[in-house]
């Protein structure tokens, strides 16, 4: 009965990690990759990492919504910042 016990309580907490894996990328169309990639090419690291943040972290409107306002307003989107600092500082550059 303690074995069964144990099972139960290591499968109630195993059900909430697996639900925080890795999710997929919002859709972006090739478009948007290549605009991207003119200012940030895709062969440096930390613009790699940045566009695979912004495409977890941000839909292709919201990303759109942020740059047309960076465009008139000279203010950057946090989230687009964030992602920039982050990948950064993980590529150590």
């Amino acid at each position: 009965m303690r074995v069964f016990l144990a099972l139960i309580a290591v499968l109630a907490l195993a059900a909430p990690i697996a639900a925080c894996g890795h999710k997929e990328p919002n859709p972006y169309p090739e478009s948007a990759r290549r605009e991207f990639d003119r200012q940030c090419p895709q062969e440096n690291p930390v613009c790699s990492c940045t566009w695979e943040t912004l495409t977890h972290d941000m839909t292709h409107e919201e990303y759109q919504a942020a740059m047309e306002r960076f465009h008139e307003t000279g203010h950057m989107e946090p989230k687009v910042t964030h992602a920039r600092t982050v990948c950064t500082e993980r590529h150590g550059l």
